[in-house]
């Protein structure tokens, strides 16, 4: 009898110990009845929260509108209209809606604004003569029910097709939340796929290697154990997850990394703020995906990644250490919302580490660095690395009359925070040519050419603030911007619901465009590269002067004058 008590305590206490074991996120306890849905149709996603977007977290949910623009948007919940914006990029037209119960619902990539909010926001557009906005209200000025009818669906700002973006952030911080924790109606048995897996040596930088990757076949990796040429290992995954009422590929929701069935590290895709979204580009293998790889997310957490989803075990966070030479049993399990689950197991076994390759000129995460020679100077600040880097640099000949072509470093290293760029002109720019100065970096074998940056000259260096390493020259820009239209002098508009033109800049980009109708502002919108106006009442009948002008950041303007008839 005293046996058996024995046996169950030690079945006890590793029961228990085996339940602490576990990473131990904040609990969500989100009210899943408390919103509706936005639309009037059952939920259809094609995007979820966390999913891996250049340089940034998808921050909600993307809802499909079948393809089709002026769907009609419903508030999920009783409160005030407490921001609109409206921009040619990000969100493009949104609405931001403030609720008792603490959170704030956010609807993106609207077309429309339901009457008595349109009207409101189109007089403080021609009165500031700004299609631009970004109002804030108070309580007692917009005020909706849950179900009222708040905007029509779009297709605006960054969207590439129409749908409804879809976010809910906790009111005070602001930081976004994780959509799907918050409606129940949205089932989901459908488990996530772990596709392939990453090894790194984790005695290099993430950015000075390219990993070992092994696909996943159902779950299973090769039997043997995956050799190393090092004491220390991260790893990383491509995985994605699947709904059944999901279009595509989805995020993955949370990972959890163990080694000789020990838990040691875990990541939990939600409450991540708009000020660290872009630590993405440390949370994944950014080298890889530059060279048109897959999403490779990490299961450690490179030196200077700021973001708060990690749980760690131990002060390694997420590195395996193989320094006793013993083969280690390590497992990766990921899952969706709803805890359906994917798995996969693997050995890894330490060799012989590699010769260490030297560096004259590395660079440390997390510190401030500085270069400079005679034709280069730049610093990059404390947050600017996510891992320490071998920086290289070169000057090649160029054609250019004014630039050598500078390599400083590569495309493949993300930097967080944008630096001044300093280059030294291979010969004197002349003073009349001073103030059409731009810096542009160019294109590479994995990346089209980028837009330039309006730059100044001082101290015989020309300057420009830069987000990204590259190859880079200096330009002058002369030519202004071109600005197409199917409209004729003369046309007559009366059947028309609105008029496009097109504006292409070269160079850098548009600083401005504006339309004036006999020296009157006209509520232009812009999507990417074109421009449009809706014809209203600020266009009356009878024959006008349309004048629309053009500028880019070098100040070279282009304007176009055309007779219209309405």
């Amino acid at each position: 009898m005293k046996v058996y008590g024995i046996i169950l305590l030690i079945i006890f206490y590793a029961v228990h110990a085996n339940a602490q074991a576990q990473p131990h996120f904040p609990n969500k306890k989100y009210p899943a009845k408390l919103f509706r849905n936005p639309l009037s149709t059952p939920f259809s996603l094609v995007g979820n929260f966390g999913e891996c977007r250049p340089n940034h977290f998808h921050s909600g949910i993307d809802i499909r509108t079948d393809g089709k623009e002026n769907k009609k948007i419903y508030a999920i919940q009783d409160g005030y209209i407490s921001r609109v914006k409206i921009e040619e990029s990000g969100f493009g037209n949104a609405i931001y809606i403030n609720h008792a119960s603490g959170y704030t619902s956010v609807y993106a990539h609207l077309n429309t604004f339901y009457p008595a909010l349109e009207t409101f926001i189109k007089k403080k557009q021609y009165a500031s003569k700004s299609w631009k906005i970004d109002m804030t209200f108070f309580p007692d000025q917009f005020w909706v029910r849950k179900g009222d009818f708040i905007a029509l669906s779009g297709n605006t700002g960054s969207s590439q097709g129409p749908h409804l973006h879809l976010e809910i952030r906790n009111a005070l911080t602001e930081a976004p939340l994780n959509p799907l924790l918050f409606f129940n109606e949205i089932q989901d048995i459908t488990k996530p796929v772990i596709k392939q897996l990453a090894v790194y040596d984790g005695s290099k930088s993430i950015y000075e290697q390219s990993p070992q990757l092994f696909k996943v076949n159902k779950g299973l990796l090769p039997k043997k154990p995956i050799e190393v040429q090092t004491d220390k290992v991260f790893v990383g995954i491509e995985a994605d997850d699947y709904m059944a009422i999901a279009k595509g590929n989805l995020g993955i929701y949370e990972m959890r990394l163990y080694v000789d069935d020990e838990w040691t590290f875990a990541w939990q895709m939600d409450n991540i703020s708009y000020d660290i979204t872009n630590y993405l580009n440390a949370h994944t293998d950014y080298k890889t995906r530059k060279n048109k790889g897959p999403w490779i997310q990490l299961c450690t957490q490179l030196p200077n990644d700021k973001l708060s989803i990690y749980q760690s075990a131990n002060n390694n966070h997420g590195m395996i250490d193989l320094s006793d030479g013993q083969p280690k049993d390590v497992r990766i399990v990921v899952y969706d919302t709803k805890y359906n689950s994917d798995t996969i197991s693997f050995v890894l076994q330490s060799k012989l580490p590699a010769n260490a390759n030297s560096c004259s000129q590395e660079m440390k995460a997390g510190k401030k660095n500085t270069f400079k020679n005679e034709d280069i100077s730049f610093t990059l600040q404390e947050q600017a690395l996510y891992d320490d880097i071998c920086f290289k640099s070169s000057i090649k000949n160029s054609d250019a009359p004014y630039s050598h072509i500078y390599q400083i470093h590569y495309s493949f290293v993300p930097v967080h925070t944008p630096f001044e760029l300093m280059l030294r002109p291979k010969k004197e720019i002349p003073e009349v040519l001073k103030n059409k100065i731009a810096m542009v970096r160019t294109a590479s074998n994995i990346e089209s050419s980028k837009k330039g940056i309006a730059a100044t000259y001082t101290s015989n260096y020309v300057m420009a603030k830069v987000k990204e390493f590259g190859n880079y020259e200096i330009v002058i820009d002369q030519k202004a911007p071109q600005i197409t239209t199917t409209l004729k002098e003369g046309m007559s508009i009366k059947n028309m619901k609105a008029i496009y033109f097109n504006v292409k800049e070269e160079t850098t980009t548009i600083k401005s465009c504006t339309a004036l109708l006999d020296g009157q502002w006209l509520r232009l919108v812009q999507k990417g590269s074109q421009y449009y106006y809706t014809l209203d009442e600020y266009f009356p009948k009878g024959t006008h002067q349309l004048l629309i002008s053009a500028t880019d950041e070098n100040n070279n303007t282009s304007i176009k004058k055309i007779t219209l008839t309405r």
